[in-house]
């Protein structure tokens, strides 16, 4: 009987429970989105900042060829920032913006709310779209319960809460999320056209929000760490081993990189060249609040007046290192960085806060990829030939997942004491939930192939599928009218 029911799951009963599962779930994200974009009568001020931006972008849009060509195309790309909005969302938003639409004040018109609205439901959709498809392509891959609990956690953890607000927190998510991918494909299996997808992808997310820089820059080093490590065992080893990574091919590839990197980012760093006398920006970094920031941002918007404070006032790394202790400086980083890992994982858990608390699924992934570790390590039988043994880059991804993680939090930790708003700082959820799960399938996956004994694999979904359920009630929990306790 149970063989009988494995043969009918393997040969679609999976697709069918999963198509089912992509059809609730998008009937529920869409419903609580819904549920979530009522506007009141008032803007928030963030929202206010970004879409004056994009009521600025609008008149690039149209632009004008009959003096020159390469003038108004290299204007009609997304260019326009003041270091901290980034030209992507404006640019974006601006397509849906009529010429004539006045600047917005503290109270919304009319059309205010209706580009809001299309905004919104652009996230929305955008959104949806792309989780339905992480969905199908988790599912060729991962087991049914670890593909529905992939897009339930990211979902509506991070993507639906993000969507609701008029920003570009949803488009940095998602870059973000395509960028560790692809970091990490490349990771496997170096070829050269991903390094230019990383390249692009970083790119775009420096577009939406500052900055994906740090995590392209720990791919840099650990990838660096696998040439010099693959240039030794070529010249010193004459067997040959079963991976795919090919050291030859790495600088060139980091020519490749940076080359899609800077042609996409190229006209913002012109822009910002020519208005505020500096490509890259990061006047922002270093001040101690936002209240002081947007203070001295009021008064420093142009070439000329950024020029005109003296260099041992402006605002850099330089004269914060003379004006701040090491001491100082450690406690913002470890501060920030606490804050960090508390608002990523919704710490203190009150299990009353919508849609659910994200570290208790983060903690509960991560001890079952520890279990999981010990059983292959200890109790598995030893891999008898290559398909059964870890994948030959495993050390390289598990040091790049670990570095970016570090970095990644250091480095947006440092900037939540300026950037008080919007949830950029998301954008580690996402990466950290797939790096768990597809760390614990791959794990699954050479257990299975070492013959190991059913009950392991039994015990591994049961837990997954109480998972989703828990993720599902906390979705139930979403489309209640009424405050939901657990």
């Amino acid at each position: 009987m149970f063989l009988h029911l494995t043969k009918i799951w393997l040969r679609g009963g999976r697709w069918v429970v999963m198509m089912a599962g992509l059809v609730l779930f998008a009937w529920c994200f869409l419903k609580a989105s819904q549920n979530l974009q009522d506007s009141g009568s008032n803007i928030p001020e963030e929202e206010r900042v970004y879409l004056n931006a994009a009521i600025d972008t609008r008149r690039d849009l149209t632009p004008d060829f009959s003096k020159s060509v390469s003038q108004p195309l290299n204007d009609w790309l997304p260019h326009r920032t003041d270091g901290v909005v980034r030209p992507l969302w404006p640019w974006l938003a601006a397509w849906s913006i009529d010429a004539d639409h006045a600047k917005a004040d503290g109270r919304l018109k009319a059309e205010d709310q209706r580009v809001l609205r299309s905004a919104k439901q652009c996230l929305a959709g955008l959104s949806l779209g792309f989780l339905l498809m992480l969905g199908l392509a988790a599912a060729r891959t991962f087991s049914i319960p670890a593909a529905l609990l992939t897009i339930l956690t990211i979902g509506f953890g991070v993507l639906l809460p993000s969507a609701s607000v008029f920003s570009p927190d949803v488009l940095f998510q998602l870059l973000f999320l395509l960028t560790w991918v692809c970091c990490v494909a490349a990771l496997k299996r170096n070829s050269l056209w991903l390094y230019g997808v990383i390249g692009f992808f970083s790119a775009l997310a420096n577009l939406t929000l500052p900055t994906a820089t740090s995590l392209v820059l720990v791919f840099i080093f650990v990838s660096t760490l696998r040439w010099l490590w693959g240039m030794i065992v070529a010249h010193w080893s004459h067997e040959r081993g079963t991976s795919l990574w090919v050291w030859r091919n790495h600088w060139l590839g980091m020519i490749v990189l940076v080359v899609c990197h800077f042609i996409t980012t190229g006209p913002m760093l012109a822009h910002s060249k020519e208005k505020l006398g500096d490509a890259a920006p990061f006047f922002w970094r270093w001040f101690e609040d936002d209240t002081e920031l947007q203070r001295w941002t009021a008064t420093h918007q142009t070439r000329e007046s950024l020029q005109a404070v003296p260099a041992d006032q402006l605002p850099s790394y330089a004269n914060y290192t003379a004006s701040h202790a090491p001491e100082a400086m450690k406690e913002r980083l470890s501060q920030g960085g606490l804050k960090m890992i508390k608002s990523v994982l919704q710490l203190p858990w009150s299990f009353d806060s919508l849609p659910h608390e994200r570290g208790v699924f983060v903690i509960v992934l991560a001890s079952i990829l520890i279990l999981l570790t010990v059983i292959v390590w200890f109790v598995a039988p030893r891999a008898a030939h290559a398909g059964q043994a870890l994948h030959p880059e495993t050390a390289p991804l598990v040091l790049f997942t670990v570095l970016a993680f570090v970095a990644c939090t250091l480095d947006f930790g440092w900037d939540m004491s300026v950037l008080t708003w919007g949830s950029r700082h998301l954008a580690l959820y996402p990466p950290l939930v797939l790096s768990l799960l597809w760390a614990s399938e791959s794990l699954v996956h050479r257990a299975r192939r070492r013959k190991m004994r059913l009950p392991v694999f039994v015990m591994y979904e049961t837990v997954l599928w109480a998972l989703c359920v828990l993720a599902f009630m906390r979705v139930i929990a979403v489309l209640q009218p009424a405050p939901f306790t657990a």
